[in-house]
């Protein structure tokens, strides 16, 4: 340990995160990040835990740093679970306690946990659902040490099988315009710019530069501690902005929108870009979501996630032989990330044609 312990906001709650010969462990539970009694607690934690390694009497299991909830001690896994999905409704808690009941066992010591994970794997739950439930369960039973000492490989998604072909785009594009047509400009800018999800939703008038036919990407609107319709300004992931340019298509359809909402009212300078249908409020991604979904289904399309148009959009650009340097720019990317995440064969190489005056076979006798 090469310092005290840091204190982390993760979503509104305290976190101190503990580096122990270059790994990292946390401990949760400490109070809301924005009251300063918990923040003064966590701040005098980290000063104890670093003595502590200083004088040659850390705990290396950090249990007794952890502060201790009486409460969690009689209730029952599925108790808390349920209790959390009340206060946050978060569809990641929903399903770690449907399968939690399904199992029906107790989930206390190590041995019946990996029963439990083993369960999972043979009813064909993904690894990545795997993982997610078991960091669902050490959420709200911390101190349960059965539910420690597990590992879940995650092999890495391909971000190929993300990807939409053009003739896909198109399908997709032509179908919200004519049966979700209040979603299209939301749709039509998805694919024509790459934005992140927060990005598109945070977008607003005065980000769009049409005499120069580009968009100033400088904030996001975030989700605030899960709850999917309530969100907050926040800067962009790198914290930097930056400009990406507009097709002319997309030009023509932002026109078209902006014209569709001044005629409804909708229109202000400074206002959102994008609102939902029913109650004209921001966007959120479970909104979304639907809309993408039922547009696959009625095209018999694979589903593939909201953050696919992401993907489809770098892969095309990278594919069009657009400088990685460029579309890194646009993307919010460091260059190398992009490379490795977005650059992939795409079957249509060219070869390079070499201009010359003459040429003639050299001939030997």
């Amino acid at each position: 340990m090469r310092k005290p312990p840091t204190i982390r906001n993760n979503g509104g709650v305290i976190q101190l995160r503990v580096r122990i010969n270059g790994v990292d462990y946390f401990i949760n539970r400490l109070g809301r990040y924005t009251d300063r009694v918990a923040f003064a607690r966590a701040q005098a934690l980290s000063q104890r835990i670093w003595l502590d390694y200083q004088t040659g009497n850390l705990d290396t299991s950090l249990d007794s740093y952890r502060p201790s909830d009486p409460n969690c001690a009689d209730q029952s896994l599925v108790e808390l679970l349920e209790q959390l999905l009340q206060s946050t409704g978060h569809g990641q808690v929903r399903h770690t306690l449907r399968l939690v009941q399904q199992y029906g066992k107790p989930l206390r010591t190590h041995d019946e946990v990996s029963g439990f994970l083993a369960w999972m794997d043979a009813r064909g739950v993904q690894p990545v659902t795997r993982a997610g439930v078991l960091s669902t369960m050490r959420r709200v039973q911390p101190q349960n040490i059965g539910l420690r000492g597990h590992r879940i490989k995650v092999p890495p998604r391909p971000i190929a099988t993300d990807i939409f072909s053009r003739t896909e785009v198109n399908t997709i594009l032509n179908h919200i315009f004519h049966h979700d047509y209040w979603y299209f400009p939301v749709f039509a800018t998805w694919f024509s710019t790459g934005l992140r999800n927060s990005e598109l939703i945070g977008l607003t008038w005065d980000c769009i530069e049409f005499d120069q036919a580009r968009i100033k990407v400088t904030k996001t609107l975030k989700r605030i501690d899960r709850v999917a319709t309530v969100r907050r300004w926040s800067g962009t992931k790198n914290g930097q902005h930056r400009y990406v340019p507009m097709s002319k298509m997309l030009v023509e359809v932002l026109t078209s929108h902006q014209c569709y909402m001044t005629e409804r009212d909708l229109y202000h300078p400074q206002g959102l870009l994008f609102l939902t249908k029913r109650t004209k409020s921001n966007l959120y991604d479970a909104l979304l979501e639907r809309v993408w979904k039922r547009t696959l289904e009625s095209l018999n399309l694979k589903h593939r996630k909201l953050y696919s148009q992401r993907h489809t959009f770098l892969s095309h650009a990278l594919a069009a032989g657009n400088s990685p340097a460029d579309v890194a720019q646009i993307a919010g990317h460091r260059l190398q990330e992009l490379l490795s995440t977005y650059a992939h064969p795409t079957g249509n190489f060219k070869n390079i044609e070499w201009q010359h005056d003459s040429y003639e076979p050299i001939v030997i006798d």
